[in-house]
């Protein structure tokens, strides 16, 4: 079988997978429902996968990529790294709501999809994905020198996580511009500042 064949089939079922994960609820779907639904045997399933969580783990990350990739065509119009933080930021509240019209980010059942992987995990994935944009912060001069960027990356992670999980007791995230503010004021500024400054 060709390497493009199996990729194919892999696709085939964590796409039926995804399906049946909507119909059926993660935790009632079967093994048997998958296959139906890729139209393809249970023993050629079990070829690509050695069982259910390991189909659940492969539709975990291929939601996973796909929320990175729509979150860099939000961060997309930035032209600084405060703009693009902020449009992430923008992005994830937006994601929290699960249903936009027409599904335009996630629907609940993929975020309980990402929500099945480690939380350590997806920190570190999260932190990953800033790093390339604090690096080049750093080059340009946008923030100070000595920034740590991993730090500072799990720091702005973490705000994520906050705003995707927690909902909001004073502000309305769901506003893109409350959601813009609070970064600029709160987050990205602190990436900027000389340790040790304090206002006179």
């Amino acid at each position: 079988m060709s390497e493009a064949t199996t990729s194919d089939t892999r696709h085939v079922i964590i796409d039926a997978a995804h399906d049946c994960f909507r119909q059926f609820g993660l935790r009632k779907t079967t093994i048997v429902e998958i296959a139906q639904a890729a139209g393809l045997s249970r023993g050629t399933v079990y070829q690509y996968f050695r069982d259910k969580s390991a189909i659940v783990e492969a539709c975990a990350e291929h939601t996973s990529q796909r929320f990175y990739r729509e979150m860099v065509k939000a961060m997309e119009p930035g032209t600084t790294l405060e703009d693009k933080l902020s449009l992430a930021a923008v992005f994830v509240c937006k994601a929290r709501r699960f249903i936009e019209p027409r599904q335009r980010y996630f629907d609940e059942d993929e975020v309980g999809l990402l929500l099945t992987k480690n939380a350590g995990v997806l920190l570190s994935e999260c932190v990953d994905f800033f790093a390339p944009y604090l690096k080049a912060a750093k080059l340009t001069g946008e923030v100070r020198k000595d920034l740590d960027v991993q730090a500072a990356g799990e720091w702005f992670a973490r705000m994520l996580f906050s705003l995707f999980s927690t909902p909001a007791s004073t502000l309305d995230l769901d506003d893109p511009e409350v959601a813009r503010r609070l970064v600029q004021d709160h987050i990205v500024r602190g990436f900027t500042a000389v340790p040790g400054d304090r206002p006179r």
